[in-house]
């Protein structure tokens, strides 16, 4: 079973809609694949951070399927195994994580979080690329 996380981007499309009707598509799928690497980072490196010790969880993360469609702007995080799922899912003290640090909603909780820092890294890839 396929674990992914999508990014919603409706508070970004609010306040930079302009810029993504104006900016080429290129400059926004850039920035895209940028923040949703991030955000795989974060995942990984941030607790709660994406169990590791035993599997492959952390090694199936991918950034993939960047959508641009009208006024929206998308990008999707997965980690493909089995348990990905189970794992994000799990509700706070039902498992007994054989490392410290790790535990649910390792993307979710980022997203949270950094969502101004993953906006923030779009806008300056279109600045960028803009000049």
């Amino acid at each position: 079973m396929k674990t992914e996380f999508t990014l919603d981007f409706r508070d970004f499309n609010k306040k930079f809609t302009d810029i993504i009707q104006r900016a080429a598509p290129k400059s926004v799928q850039i920035g895209l694949r940028e923040a949703g690497q991030e955000l795989k980072l974060d995942a990984d490196n941030i607790p709660p951070r994406t169990p590791h010790k035993e599997g492959f969880l952390r090694g199936s993360g991918k950034v993939s399927e960047i959508n641009i469609i009208g006024k929206s702007a998308e990008v999707t995080v997965s980690y493909d195994k089995p348990y990905a799922r189970r794992w994000h899912e799990a509700e706070p003290g039902t498992v007994k994580w054989s490392e410290p640090d790790v535990g649910p909603k390792y993307l979710e909780s980022k997203m949270v979080r950094f969502k101004n820092k993953y906006m923030e890294i779009i806008a300056a890839i279109i600045r960028k690329r803009a000049k």
